[in-house]
């Protein structure tokens, strides 16, 4: 079996949540059929891949023009399966080739003024992004949801039917410890949040609250666009080992976001053995353990009495958690449904 890959959004200096998730795939795929039998899409033509073979496109998954002609051009390309790990792929139905799309959030549509604040280019953009999402899922012989939320997100929004299999990523446990004396920290003395500061984060709650209590232990931001101020230090963008010391080192780790489909960051804190303090969503309300401590979003006291609990709290190991998760169940999972997939 030939594989093909959709790479257009992977990008390693970045460490976004999709190339994670797509360095999972790459990874799941070459353990199944041999890197040999990978193709890797791609727009950047610097990109390189150990054994597998590179195809370079200039065609962008959200441009409305390439999104026409990317269906020819997957055409041409002689794949048994191409997964797609993000909502935009061909424009119609290949019978000659199989198509996996995955789904991790419908953020565009549920985030309010997600496009902006005004209020008819955000309907524009909706009805833009919506003609792309509906025609890539429906084209689709199967949709992958990476959680319970999303998959009923889909079904609400397109009418569709998705399978759900949960996100996975692996941060290299190679941790670089000597970067927290650098930046004045110590294991167990601050809290941690990794990710960008788009309004439904919801960071901006959290600054306020650290930087007016200074009683508390700093919070520290990794990843683009945060700026330190009274008690919040900013990191930038960090590598894997970096962010892995982050995780292993913070009392907690929080997510006080108002949605996701998911919240890898959860599960990465939790495998590294950090306890979380996350809004009261639905995606975050899936992570079944008592390593995780909720708060409702704006309610300032709670979360602030969630901190002072999480303080006293001890990281339990729940196995049932984490085989829920493991890495071979999930790669069962996909496997089921590749193996279904090609018995039809």
């Amino acid at each position: 079996m030939t594989v093909g890959i959709d790479c257009r959004l992977l990008n390693k200096a970045q460490n976004t949540g999709i190339s994670r998730y797509t360095e999972f795939l790459i990874s799941y795929y070459i353990s199944k059929v041999g890197a040999e039998n990978i193709f890797l899409i791609t727009n950047d033509q610097n990109f390189y891949y150990v054994d597998c073979k590179v195809i370079y496109t200039p065609l962008r998954p959200y441009n409305i023009y390439h999104f026409f002609k990317y269906a020819s051009f997957v055409e041409k390309l002689r794949f048994d399966l191409l997964h797609i790990p993000f909502y935009s792929g061909p424009l119609r139905k290949n019978k000659k080739l199989k198509v996996i799309v995955t789904v991790h959030d419908l953020m565009y549509r549920f985030v309010k003024g997600f496009f902006g604040s005004n209020y008819f280019l955000n309907k524009l953009k909706i009805l833009y992004f919506d003609f792309i999402v509906k025609n890539t899922l429906n084209n689709a012989d199967v949709i992958v949801s990476v959680s319970e939320t999303t998959k009923n997100d889909v079904f609400k929004t397109f009418k569709l039917k998705s399978i759900h299999i949960p996100e996975d990523s692996e941060i290299k446990e190679n941790s670089n410890f000597s970067f927290l004396d650098v930046m004045n920290l110590s294991k167990g003395n601050f809290f941690f949040y990794c990710g960008n500061n788009r309004p439904h984060k919801n960071i901006d709650f959290i600054i306020n609250i650290f930087n007016n209590n200074l009683n508390l232990p700093p919070l520290v931001l990794a990843g683009k666009g945060h700026v330190s101020s009274r008690n919040v230090i900013a990191t930038g963008i960090v590598s894997d080992e970096q962010l892995y010391s982050l995780y292993k080192s913070a009392i907690a780790f929080i997510f006080p976001s108002s949605y996701e489909g998911f919240g890898l960051p959860v599960l990465e804190a939790l495998r590294s053995e950090t306890l979380v303090v996350a809004s009261k969503i639905p995606a975050f309300l899936e992570f079944k353990t008592e390593n995780i401590f909720f708060f409702d979003l704006k309610n300032e006291n709670e979360f602030l009495g969630v901190l002072q609990k999480v303080m006293t709290k001890k990281f339990i190991i729940d196995k049932s958690f984490l085989s829920y998760y493991d890495k071979n169940r999930i790669h069962q999972l996909y496997d089921n449904t590749i193996n279904t997939l090609f018995k039809n």
